[in-house]
């Protein structure tokens, strides 16, 4: 079955012009922003733009594929896609814009994003998911208690880029990128609200209730395009609206979650009507145990993982590329077992997932009996 990259085989060579445009457009075009332009591309304070296709050539002229395949992360092979994406009809020409990326680490703020011109009307934003920091990972996690700094910077982008490109936009982002391209077009002022023409998710994680009840968030929601992999966690984390395509990919379990895994047929993407029973049963699990927990209770689990990464000199994810996982996680085991506040943390936390998970299962196995009896 086809993915991405089969797919500039056979669309590469028609132009934005000869087919709008699509779903699959979007997710490339998502990705891109995954790729590190610094100094090649144009902060949003400069007036310059650049061609994808000379992006590429730059990029991979300071560049060495050995060292980024030694990377430690599902979106290592990025760069790799967007050099085939650069060398088609298609995308090589599209200019590339408005590039800003941060990482903060006194805030604990990780935040990334471009802007795509696809014609002189026509731009699409681009925010990046989580990267390879513990930073951007515990950004991740403490969106199940509170609003994160990246969600703040996303709309600050989108209403500046959006003064600056008057025309219709497109949203999209892929894991953390999805939210915030969702969070940005919710919080932004109504008159480039009013532009966007769609805001593309691709397997990003949820929101509160109350971001869902918001005027904001009804107002887009006709607008968003929600895509998740059949075996989705991430995409599933937190409150959704249930409105969103099922997406099948070549892989399993957690590693659907890499958007080059995922099937194409056509100018969409390959899907089924529902996701996977192991696959809703982790999604029930997990969301029945974040809301077993305070709020008080996830800032404190949360801190304290992270706090233990940093001990523990985790600071990317390359900290657990080749055999270094097993050394890492020795040392994480033995600051559990020294600190009894730690223990107590992890020991709470974990049993009451064990918990939701004894009940998921239980229940699994009801419906199974239920069906085998009709």
């Amino acid at each position: 079955m086809a993915n991405i990259l089969d797919y500039l085989n056979w669309r590469g060579d028609l132009t934005f012009e000869e087919s709008p445009l699509n779903e699959v457009d979007g997710l490339i075009l998502s990705n891109l922003s995954y790729v590190s332009f610094d100094s090649i591309v144009a902060s949003p304070w400069e007036e310059e733009a650049i061609s994808l296709r000379q992006a590429s050539r730059i990029f991979w002229r300071e560049r060495d594929e050995k060292e980024l395949l030694k990377e430690f992360s599902l979106i290592k092979m990025t760069p790799f896609a967007m050099r085939r994406v650069a060398a088609s009809k298609r995308f090589g020409d599209l200019q590339l814009m408005y590039y800003q990326n941060s990482v903060d680490p006194e805030k604990e703020s990780q935040f990334s994003a471009l802007c795509i011109r696809i014609s002189k009307g026509e731009y699409y934003i681009a925010f990046r998911g989580t990267d390879n920091t513990m930073i951007g990972w515990k950004e991740n996690f403490r969106m199940c208690f509170e609003t994160v700094p990246a969600q703040k910077k996303a709309v600050d982008y989108l209403n500046y880029v959006g003064r600056k490109c008057q025309g219709q936009l497109w949203l999209g982002g892929h894991s953390k990128g999805g939210n915030l391209a969702i969070y940005a077009a919710a919080k932004a002022r109504a008159e480039v609200r009013s532009r966007i023409i769609a805001v593309q998710n691709y397997d990003g994680p949820g929101f509160s209730k109350t971001m869902l009840n918001s005027a904001g968030y009804r107002e887009i929601r006709s607008r968003i395009q929600k895509y998740v992999p059949a075996s989705s966690v991430v995409g599933m984390l937190l409150e959704h609206d249930g409105n969103c395509t099922i997406v099948c990919s070549h892989v399993q379990g957690l590693q659907q979650h890499d958007p080059l895994t995922w099937r194409v047929f056509g100018t969409r993407f390959s899907s089924v009507p529902k996701r996977g029973e192991e696959s809703r049963m982790m999604d029930q699990t997990l969301h029945d145990w974040i809301y077993s927990l305070s709020l008080d209770e996830r800032r404190t689990f949360v801190n304290m993982l992270f706090r233990l990464m940093e001990e523990t000199n985790i600071h990317t994810m390359n900290d657990f590329a080749g055999s270094r996982w097993r050394r890492k996680l020795w040392q994480i085991q033995r600051k559990i077992r020294a600190d009894s506040g730690y223990r107590q943390v992890m020991k709470n936390a974990g049993h009451q997932m064990m918990e939701e998970f004894s009940k998921s299962l239980t229940h699994m196995r009801q419906m199974h009996h239920i069906r085998r009896k009709g």
